[in-house]
């Protein structure tokens, strides 16, 4: 009865404490952020956009960017288009440019871009050859997205895919939009 008694405590432990890891794994996949980045000064940059213009610092004065690191090769890079696309799409209006600016290519230039963008419909900014800002922000993988206010500030920063992530991108976006 004793012993019964002890290993239904001990499944009773075992269960909280999968619970509080599982907790823990989610709560840091959320918080993937890079902090190095955030309230510095988003640097001098010149982008060239698969419609043949380019963006720059001074070309999104005023405006809310978020600069969406990818990479044609990469899976969860695909995988966080859709919701770059839906930003896009429900906050031009507001202010928002949606830049999705492809990195560590074997093949440069744009010709695998456009077709992803074309293939998937997609109708937010894609740039080019976007390794020198990559490198200015330290970036070494994908997917990245970085979120840079009406000012010119980097706000936030996060590496990695997941939902948590996504979700935490609308909401901190939406959140500088709305900002004056």
């Amino acid at each position: 009865m004793i012993e019964r008694t002890m290993n239904k405590t001990l499944l009773k432990i075992g269960a909280v404490s999968a619970v509080l890891l599982v907790g823990t794994v989610f709560s840091a996949v959320a918080q993937n952020k890079t902090s190095t980045l955030e309230g510095k000064a988003a640097p001098s940059f010149s982008l060239k956009l698969t419609s043949g213009s380019k963006h720059t610092n001074s070309t999104l004065k005023g405006k809310v960017v978020l600069l969406d690191f990818w990479a044609t090769w990469c899976g969860p890079c695909k995988k966080a288009s859709p919701t770059m696309q839906k930003l896009h799409k429900d906050n031009y209006a507001k202010g928002l440019r949606v830049i999705g600016v492809s990195v560590m290519e074997e093949e440069k230039g744009m010709k695998e871009i456009v077709k992803y963008k074309d293939d998937h419909k997609y109708t937010y900014a894609f740039a080019y050859e976007g390794d020198d800002l990559a490198k200015k922000l330290k970036i070494t993988g994908v997917p990245m997205f970085v979120l840079i206010n009406k000012k010119g500030v980097i706000v936030d920063s996060w590496d990695g895919y997941s939902e948590a992530i996504m979700s935490d991108i609308s909401k901190r976006t939406k959140e500088e939009i709305a900002k004056k």
